[in-house]
């Protein structure tokens, strides 16, 4: 509620000049026909494996991290602390730093431990959630031995002016305020996105690990998120669009202790804040497009840990990380014809990273400068065969990184049957972290890059049962092999190392389902996927009593389903998620190293009505429907059964575009 004291008045201004339109296109149910594919997919994408996150998923998890909508809409694994705590994914298996995400061109990555936090990145601020699945991220820069995330700003120039308030009450005392707001014409327009979070987080949690096997109630885990982002666009003519985002955000999290804590009590506490701009260049003409970008990054992070004694407070830790990072990127695209299309891209990249750790009076000061080209050919030689070569090459801090090719076929084997396969292989580095490198003590300056190696081949049938029932298949098998896997073992002076060590072997199969059902006055959805996950070590089988051994946390078997129903104005959406067993130990010991599975059941109802003439929408959330106890991580409590009630309040005018706006919609 302070966010709405705070930009309230603007709001309020703002709603008082806007006359509203009440067509229904702001609603739940005319908003299902924005995901029907009807065009064929570019050239430049065939033979890559991408998965784009349906716009109705990322409307209905608006209200949630980005963590919770990729556990239930992608085949990607999220290592959850819970909703206080740190969210790190795991793309095919591989390590949370070898996901790659990117926002509008700017990397998410810390450049000191070289992952991302998802629960810090909302919905919310996401109009665009594309995934570049295993080598298909190469073309996006190197690192990605897993897989990128691609989160963008859409060119918003065809959007009416309007703005709409969401307000969210929920569990835990647990309040959420979510404002966006878009002004300006097809030459200049505006986009202001707002929220803030609030949560005691105090939920009641069955405890496994105190030996009393009691419930409890969570300590210590309230948070509060907030943040503002803007986008900017202006066209301005001769076929160029400008265009500006910023996002600026902060989090206050108390962090709670293990369930196995006998202490008499504790503080612990992280706060983020973080800055990034972005600014980029568009051109467009007939056979010719580029992209220009240039941004800015500012991360701040303290993190503070002291246990109660008797005498006070005894200090354990309190440490301060910034980092800053420098972007540029360049990608240019030439259509020879319909059939031929060669792009090219450039990056320089600056990072620079402070830590410092007040208690020992000890840390380090690093800077790393990132340079690297790319040049690729996409072809399609028959109507039912297309190919595509990519050629990569970095430099970092002076060093030259060996050549990174990517290659991939696709084919369309039979007539008047929409069934397609595709196959690729890559080659990939990922570079150490700056905390690999130089963390005090343990960091090792003489590490080298990991190594990947990456094929995968894939199946994809459009099926259609009867005029208005679509099936959608598809099954994705793949194969890497990295080497010189970083790992941090004890060493010979009682502190932990960072070493290269491990050859690591990522394999599996990744499967999808969709149908879809469109008649007058009901909508009818269904999204499944299983994904089959095998991370092992292969040392040497005689020295390591893990060879051949599932990575820890990385779950065999996974899978989720969404199911979406729309009657007139009334909505139904029931989503299903499941991780199979995880081990906690290299050994895989099943005895007491290693998490049972689970599913987790939600639902959501809904309905929009018009109030005053204003589009006005419910929706009622339960999350954990089973209340089903489980843990994510050893010993991290997850709360049970809850609740979540949403009223949204939609106000529109409707504006002009021109050819422009037009034309820039349907080559994106």
């Amino acid at each position: 509620m302070l966010l709405l004291k705070k930009y309230g008045p603007l709001i309020l201004l703002i709603f008082s000049q806007l006359k509203p339109a009440f067509s229904q296109d702001s609603t739940f149910h005319i908003r299902l026909k924005q995901v029907e594919i009807t065009a064929q997919r570019p050239l430049k994408e065939k033979g890559l494996i991408i998965t784009k996150i349906d716009s109705t998923a990322l409307l209905q998890n608006m209200h949630n991290s980005m963590s919770d909508l990729l556990s239930t809409s992608s085949p990607v694994f999220i290592k959850s602390y819970g909703e206080s705590g740190l969210a790190s994914a795991s793309f095919r298996g591989t390590a949370a730093s070898h996901t790659k995400v990117d926002w509008n061109g700017i990397a998410l990555n810390s450049p000191m431990l070289g992952q991302a936090d998802f629960s810090l990145i909302p919905v919310f601020f996401a109009d665009e959630v594309n995934l570049f699945h295993g080598g298909s991220s190469l073309g996006n820069g190197s690192g990605a031995l897993g897989g990128s995330i691609s989160i963008k700003s859409k060119t918003n120039l065809k959007e009416n002016n309007g703005a709409y308030i969401i307000q969210n009450y929920g569990s835990f005392n647990t309040s959420q305020t979510f404002a966006k707001l878009g002004f300006g014409n097809s030459q200049i327009r505006g986009i202001i996105r707002i929220f803030k979070t609030i949560s005691d987080n105090d939920f009641l949690f069955y405890n496994t690990a105190n030996g009393e096997w009691n419930y409890q109630r969570q300590q210590n885990a309230n948070y509060e998120k907030q943040g503002i982002l803007g986008d900017l666009y202006f066209n301005s003519g001769n076929k160029n669009l400008l265009s500006a985002h910023f996002w600026h955000q902060t989090a206050d999290r108390n962090l709670p202790a293990i369930m196995s804590y006998q202490g008499e009590g504790r503080n612990e506490n992280q706060f983020d804040k973080e800055t990034r701009i972005a600014g980029k260049w568009q051109y467009y003409n007939k056979n010719f497009h580029s992209d220009y970008i240039s941004g800015i990054s500012i991360s701040h992070l303290t993190y503070f840990l002291a246990n109660n004694t008797p005498g006070g407070y005894l200090l354990n830790y309190h440490s301060e990380s910034n980092t800053l990072g420098l972007y540029n990127n360049y990608v240019a695209e030439y259509s020879f014809n319909s059939k031929t299309i060669i792009k090219a891209s450039a990056n320089l990249n600056y990072y620079k990273a402070e830590f410092i750790d007040k208690k020992l009076e000890t840390g380090y000061s690093a800077t790393r400068t990132e340079a690297g080209s790319g040049i690729s050919l996409h072809r399609e030689i028959k109507q039912w065969f297309s190919t595509f070569l990519l050629l990569r090459l970095e430099i970092s801090n002076g060093k030259n990184l060996p050549l990174m090719p990517s290659t991939g076929l696709e084919f369309v084997p039979f007539k008047q049957k929409d069934f397609v396969i595709k196959t690729s292989f890559t080659r990939n580095y990922h570079q150490p972290t700056l905390n690999d490198l130089f963390w005090i003590p343990g960091g090792n300056p003489n590490l080298k890059p990991e190594k990947g190696y990456t094929g995968d081949l894939s199946l994809w049938y459009g099926l259609n049962i009867a005029k208005n029932i679509i099936v959608k298949p598809e099954i994705t098998a793949y194969y890497s092999k990295i080497s010189d896997w970083i790992v941090w073992r004890p060493g010979d002076y009682r502190f932990w190392q960072a070493e290269n060590i491990q050859t690591v072997c990522a394999r599996g199969f990744e499967t999808k389902l969709s149908t879809k059902i469109n008649k007058p006055g009901i909508k009818y959805s269904m999204s499944a996927g299983y994904n089959y996950t095998r991370t092992t070590n292969q040392e040497n089988e005689n020295i390591e009593a893990n060879y051949n051994k599932q990575l820890i946390y990385i779950p065999i078997h996974s899978a989720n389903s969404t199911i979406k129903l729309s009657l007139k104005k009334n909505f139904l959406i029931y989503g299903f998620s499941y991780t199979g067993e995880r081990f906690t130990t290299s050994s895989n010991e099943t005895e007491r190293h290693s998490l049972p599975g689970y599913s987790l059941h939600n639902i959501l109802i809904g309905r929009n009505i018009k109030i005053m003439q204003l589009p006005v929408e419910f929706q009622f959330r339960v999350n954990n429907l089973f209340n089903t106890s489980y843990q994510a991580i050893l010993w991290r409590a997850m709360p049970g059964r809850n609740y979540l009630l949403t009223l949204k309040v939609s106000f529109e005018k409707k504006t002009k575009t021109d050819n422009f706006s037009e034309n820039i919609e349907s080559k994106k």
